[in-house]
């Protein structure tokens, strides 16, 4: 019953300069394969999908048979199969025992989206639910039951998890179920606005069709039901922001990583498409080898709809969810008279090397003692440096500024301070260094979570997002660090 072979059916396009139709290869069957059936639930419809939830759903019921290749019931099929829904999670329900080669399985669902379906596959697990049971599992008791000369779980590959009670593989054989239909997730659902406040993605290292709003079967100008929009260009990757969403439930923003600088796409492009795989690097949620397609923005047929930054607050500063609500967003520090608020670059900022390692001065901040290129928190006097520098408001620590750009802000009211992290790498005519103990009007750009150090970092996309003149004003989100004449590089629609 272990040795079957796996059924595969393979349906190709075959497509002509005039015609594209379904032709199948012939099919040959040569083992057992598996169908599964809806019975009960709601399967939703193109037009009328669910919503994603991150809470079991109410319980699908599918009856689940192994047949033979020539469509009977195999009866002597007695053994487990495997249940898991693509995309989701299968919360409970995944394991199904078949009696005669039949049974129902009622299972319910965790964070589908799109076009889901429910799989049923023969992996060769025997589940046991108590790891202590005398005698142990099969892939759990140091013998080779299975005589390949591999014994237990991870070794032999016949063993699904150390519960198995087989080291024996199954016949691999499978089958999906039809269609059930969820929503897409828009980025605030990416970000994880309903499972973890924006604190990591609930989808993580899985691939992710993001709903843009864009639907291409609508009339020109009904095609965006809501914007996607392009609101910052890096050395390696872009900046997006679910513009409604933002408004709404927030923690709208997020950063697709390119590994290069991404071409083809500009500040105020729309994005019609998004893919990537969703994870979490150093609980900065991104998504990693992204495709996209754009609407390239033409200032003559419409705005460039990248939202106006959120403007922080001394107390946002110090508020994590507010911080996490922005990540990936445009955000702003902005000097205000009326209110007595000012920024500073921090006064203690200089290539010099402090001694003793903690006496920190205007002009030495370089934490890096013995010239390593690194802060060496083994060694007592360089933690010690850099743990003061860390703790005193007005210290930018040379040797990160060095390799990350990064440096103070310093934000007061004349009663309360607060210490920011900004970096102006991508802002080539400004000198942070030539500005320490220098108020600034302004300091706008994308926010970015680094939870090494549990800090947030404000990148500055252009040097129009530096404002050092006190009596000028911040340049408003459609002609910052945009392209007047539009991005299309064809130059049409």
């Amino acid at each position: 019953m272990k040795k079957r072979a796996l059924l595969l059916s393979l349906f190709l396009p075959v497509c002509v300069v005039v015609s594209c139709q379904q032709a199948p290869f012939p099919e040959v069957v040569t083992g057992d394969h598996i169908v599964v059936h809806l019975t009960s639930g709601n399967p939703g419809d193109p037009n009328n999908r669910q919503t994603i939830d991150f809470n079991p759903s109410t319980p699908y019921t599918f009856h689940v048979q192994v047949q033979r290749p020539d469509g009977s019931t195999d009866t002597d099929f007695n053994s487990y199969l495997r249940l898991s829904a693509k995309p989701g999670t299968v919360y409970t329900g995944r394991n199904l025992l078949m009696q005669n080669g039949e049974a129902d399985a009622t299972v319910t669902l965790v964070a589908a989206f799109g076009d889901t379906r429910l799989w049923a596959e023969d992996v060769g697990y025997v589940p046991v639910s108590d790891l202590t049971r005398q005698p142990p599992p099969a892939c759990a008791d140091g013998i080779d039951n299975d005589g390949d000369g591999l014994v237990d779980y991870p070794a032999d590959p016949g063993c699904f998890s150390a519960n198995d009670d087989t080291e024996q593989a199954g016949t691999l054989a499978a089958g999906v179920s039809e269609t059930l239909y969820y929503a897409l997730p828009r980025i605030a659902d990416v970000r994880g606005v309903a499972v973890t406040s924006g604190t990591g993605t609930p989808f993580p290292k899985e691939q992710l069709l993001i709903d843009t709003g864009f639907d291409p079967t609508k009339p020109p100008l009904q095609q965006f039901a809501f914007d996607v929009v392009v609101t910052r260009i890096a050395s390696d990757g872009f900046y997006v922001t679910d513009v409604q969403d933002q408004q709404n439930r927030g923690y709208a923003s997020v950063y697709a990583f390119t590994f290069s600088s991404p071409q083809k796409i500009g500040v105020c492009d729309r994005l019609r498409s998004l893919t990537g795989t969703a994870s979490d690097f150093f609980g900065f949620t991104e998504l990693g080898f992204p495709t996209w397609s754009v609407e390239y923005w033409d200032p003559n047929v419409r705005p460039c709809l990248v939202p106006e930054p959120y403007v922080f607050t001394i107390a946002d500063l110090g508020t994590k969810p507010t911080m996490f609500r922005y990540e990936s967003a445009l955000v702003r520090l902005l000097a205000d008279t009326s209110t007595g608020l000012t920024l500073r670059i921090g006064s203690k900022f200089g290539p010099g090397k402090p001694n003793p390692p903690s006496a920190l001065t205007a002009d030495a901040t370089d934490c890096d003692l013995n010239g390593s290129g690194k802060i060496d928190y083994s060694d007592p006097d360089e933690a010690a440096c850099a743990n003061a520098c860390q703790a005193d408001i007005e210290c930018t620590e040379f040797q990160n500024f060095l390799s990350n750009g990064g440096f103070t802000i310093v934000v007061s009211d004349g009663t309360n301070n607060a210490k920011a992290q900004g970096n102006a790498t991508a802002a080539t005519t400004f000198d942070p260094v030539s500005y320490r103990d220098t108020n600034i009007k302004a300091f706008t750009g994308t926010l970015r979570y680094f939870s090494g150090g549990s800090q947030f970092t404000i990148e500055a996309r252009c040097d129009a997002d530096i404002v050092t003149d006190l009596n000028a004003q911040p340049l408003s989100s459609s002609q910052s660090c945009v392209n007047a004449n539009g991005n299309n590089p064809d130059n049409q629609q």
